[in-house]
Order: structure tokens, then sequence, then C-alpha cells
């Protein structure tokens, strides 16, 4: 066991991609490219941690089946290590199939991911000693209500959220207070907090309406405007996106939350909150000029290159 790590809890899922060529016809049958890849917002979070050389332990389930076998398969080959997660006898692994039009952005999904109500309170209990010892816990709203508040009561360390969606979010609204780090975009801390979210200023009231119930660093993205940095104690900022050539915008917001994690579990508080905002970005840019969730080219080199380029055009 590594001395220091991460631990993420979340979804892993098989990711069927159908992604659009030059013509986009909704409700047609569209020419383009189909892949198949691991995904789920737990596993792209730790596998981009694991490319930033960040010791990574996944605590997640999966099945039995072809599917699965490629899964566990595929963590070990990313250095994702599997040690507390559990494979389900006579179940079928999570499975994403998701379409992405001409200009990358997804305009539909379905995901079947009945698997992970097996992650139940019980089920975290038995590794909760081994959770207590990692630097940073992150959470994704796969799993459900109870699941979570239970984790927000008994883990120790530092607790960062991925919301995923906004089904989902509400399962983090009891637990505000004991979160460390809250990744929601526009729609999500909308809904958190009542605010619409409209344009930047909007924004910056949501997030410090998080900061005052009790999240103490909160990353809005507000998708082409960029990302909205708010810690209790200072002035939110806006970080502007840093792409220039976007493929899929698929995977981006998980490489931002494991880019932000990242830089806690290296830096600690020595970071400034616009400083993990940019580099956030440039991780994130990298992801979208890739047709997968978690970019090949995502290492920390790339992500300081590109940092500092950004920072030499402002």
């Amino acid at each position: 066991m590594e001395d220091k790590y991460i631990v993420v809890i979340g979804g892993l899922n098989m990711d069927i991609a159908g992604l659009s060529g030059s013509n986009y016809h909704e409700k047609d049958s569209n020419i383009g490219e189909i892949t198949l890849s691991i995904g789920g917002v737990g596993q792209n979070i730790a596998q981009n941690l694991t490319r930033l050389e960040a010791p990574t332990y996944l605590i997640t389930v999966y099945g039995d089946d072809s599917f699965g076998t490629i899964l566990e398969n595929d963590c070990l080959n990313n250095q994702i290590n599997l040690d507390y997660a559990q494979k389900i006898k006579n179940a079928h692994s999570s499975t994403y199939l998701y379409v992405a039009n001409n200009q990358g952005d997804m305009v539909t999904a379905i995901n079947d991911m009945t698997i992970v109500n097996q992650m139940t309170p019980n089920f975290l209990e038995e590794r909760l000693p081994f959770i207590n010892q990692a630097e940073i816990v992150v959470i994704d709203g796969n799993i459900s209500q109870e699941s979570i508040e239970f984790l927000a009561k008994n883990v120790v360390p530092p607790i960062f959220v991925d919301p995923v969606s906004l089904a989902k979010v509400e399962r983090f609204e009891n637990v505000l207070n004991r979160i460390d780090t809250l990744k929601p975009n526009d729609l999500e801390a909308e809904l958190l907090t009542g605010i619409k979210v409209t344009d930047i200023e909007t924004g910056k009231e949501a997030a410090l309406t998080l900061n005052k119930r009790g999240v103490k660093n909160v990353f809005i993205s507000l998708g082409s405007q960029g990302i909205l940095c708010s810690r209790h104690d200072e002035e939110p900022t806006l970080i502007p996106p840093i792409a220039k050539k976007i493929i899929s915008t698929n995977g981006a917001g998980d490489c931002t939350m494991a880019t932000i994690a990242w830089a806690r579990f290296y830096y600690g508080d020595v970071l400034a909150l616009k400083e993990i905002g940019q580099i956030s970005q440039a991780a994130a840019s990298i992801t979208m000029e890739s047709p997968l969730a978690v970019s090949e080219a995502l290492n920390i080199k790339n992500i300081i290159h590109r940092t500092t380029k950004y920072m030499e055009t402002i």
C-alpha cells in the first residue's frame, strides 16, 4: 500500500460512444465513428489522477461478465488499484451509451448503472479504515444518497465531490457543510442554491452561497465561459477556457475534478485558487482535443507547458 494516496468512490462503466462526422442530423442515421472504451465518472477521475502520477484506489463495483473483465484489465493497465473494489457475481457491468454531434457536444445518452446500488453503507463501512487513511477522498454522485450521507458523516480526509448530473446533485444537499471541494456546473449550482445562473455575476452569487453553506472550495463550470473559482475567504474569479480545438467535451469535467484533487495532493494549500483554475482548464483543454474521455496526452509535463503558454498570453 502507498504511504500517500487518493481514494475515488464512484462509477466504473463501459462507454459506447457514437461520434458524428461533419454532418449531424437529429433523428436520423449519421455517418461517424463508434468506439468502445472504459469510462464512468469515478474511473475517469481515477485514470486522470494516475496519469498525473498520483497513487489512486478506485472503490467501485463491476460484474463478472465480459465487460467486467475488460474493465478490470484496463484499470490495472492504467495503474488504477482495485484492491478495495468488488466484482459482483452474476451481475452485468455498468454501461454508458452516448452520442456526440459534429461540434463534439453530447446530444443524448443512456446509462445502465443498476449495479452501483451494491455500494451500500455496509459495503463502504467495511472499507472505512482504508478510506480514512487517504489524503483525499473523491466522491461521484452515482452512489446513493444514503451512501453519500454515510461517507459525509464518517470520512475524515477532505471530501471532493463531482455531482455528475442534475438528476444526482440533490444527493449532496444535506451534507454541503462536510464537503471540502465541490465542482458543479451552472445548472447543478442553481439547483443547490435556488439562484438562477445566467451569467458570471449570478454564478459568483451561487458560488458564494455554497461557500456560506459550508463548502470551502467551489468550482462552477460555466461551459464556454470557463470555470468560476470561489473559496470561503477569497473573491470568486473566472478562468476562461484554454481549448482551441474541440473534438469532444465528454470527460472534460472529470479531468477538471481530477486536476483539482491532484493540485491539493501535491501542493497542499500552497496554490492560489486562480492557479488551480488555470491548471484545471489546461488539463481540460487536453482532454477536449481527444475523442476519448481520458486523453492519452494528459500528463504533468503537458499540463505545465499549456498552463505556462496560457499565462504568457494574459
